[in-house]
């Protein structure tokens, strides 16, 4: 990239703030050649009142929209500090040609990990168990002959990219078999164990458990509605731990309202990191395990994420090279 002697730098979700620290401890020699602005809440009227003048957007959750591009005179790059990307406009980011990079390896670990969490616990019975326990019961009876093991049963991926790929490693490691659609998936030669792809049909009506971990895209977003949902085994369990928009929750609701399946995890709910609203039935259902979006917030991957591999692209980018990651 041109090499550039001053560089504005607006961080536009105050969760990644101490970036600022972080550059100066890490890059002291740059220092002097980077301003660095830090908004207070990141929506899109302060945004739109701080992007003028800037070179470099950083951002994790707060939306990067049209109106923002629009009054964005010089931006040329954008770092995103997750693995995902859809709260970014990349239409416009492509129009104004503005380069966007995610986070490379971000969220992999911490992703992984959660969706093997729930899928235990949803198939433990693990919320109800804790709950009941300390309200002095013991469901003991209750509980025999219907949880139920992870080994010998089939996963099915949505999305074999880094996070499913990795489900896949943790999940292969509890002995379960594993099968996934991903239409941009050549082979599985990078893992070292068996892994079938199917159509997203055939995924649906034969999997004990079905992990979604596809980006949302044009293509992905409500991929998984009331028809999709139906084709599931009445012994299944869906665990979401990518993006809400994929799977249309009012059918999820009803599906699992009406026990055609037999449960679900999820971690995400509508659109980028929204919470799910405070009439969605998906908070009465006792077959249904919920977390607040925190799959991919762990210490060691926030610092990785936002201070090795964000920060370091960024640096990159200072010293005149190209940005790895580019989504665009």
């Amino acid at each position: 990239m041109k090499q550039r002697e001053h560089f504005k730098v607006l961080i536009t979700d105050p969760l990644v703030k101490e970036m600022v620290n972080q550059a100066n401890k890490k890059f002291p020699e740059y220092a002097s050649k980077i301003e660095w602005i830090v908004a207070e809440k990141g929506d899109e009227q302060e945004l739109i009142a701080k992007v003028p003048g800037v070179d470099i957007l950083v951002g994790a959750r707060n939306r990067i929209t049209k109106n923002v591009f629009d009054k964005a005179d010089k931006l040329f790059f954008i770092q995103q500090c997750s693995a995902g990307y859809d709260n970014v406009d990349l239409k416009t980011a492509k129009e104004k040609g503005v380069k966007v990079s995610n986070a490379g390896t971000a969220g992999v670990i911490p992703v992984a990990e959660h969706t093997i969490m729930l899928m235990l616990a949803i198939s433990r019975n693990l919320v109800r168990s804790h709950e009941t326990m300390k309200a002095g019961e013991w469901i003991f009876g209750q509980c025999v002959a219907k949880v139920y093991e992870l080994r010998d049963k089939t996963l099915g991926i949505i999305g074999m990219g880094k996070i499913g790929s990795q489900v896949a490693r943790l999940a292969h490691a509890f002995g379960m078999n594993i099968q996934y659609f991903d239409p941009y998936r050549k082979d599985t030669k990078d893992l070292e164990f068996p892994a079938k792809g199917v159509s997203l049909e055939e995924l649906l009506k034969t999997s004990d458990y079905i992990s979604i971990n596809a980006l949302l895209t044009p293509e992905t977003r409500s991929l998984i509605g009331k028809k999709q949902l139906e084709m599931m085994k009445p012994t299944a369990y869906l665990i979401n731990t990518s993006r809400g928009a994929i799977v249309d929750e009012e059918a999820l609701a009803d599906i699992l309202e009406q026990k055609k399946i037999r449960g679900a995890g999820l971690d995400v709910y509508g659109e980028h990191g929204d919470p799910p609203p405070k009439n969605s039935r998906l908070l009465k259902l006792d077959n249904v395990v919920l977390t607040p979006h925190i799959g991919g917030v762990t210490a060691e991957d926030i610092f990785r994420n936002f201070y090795v591999n964000s920060l370091g692209n960024i640096m990159r980018v200072v010293k005149g090279e190209d940005p790895q990651w580019v989504v665009n």
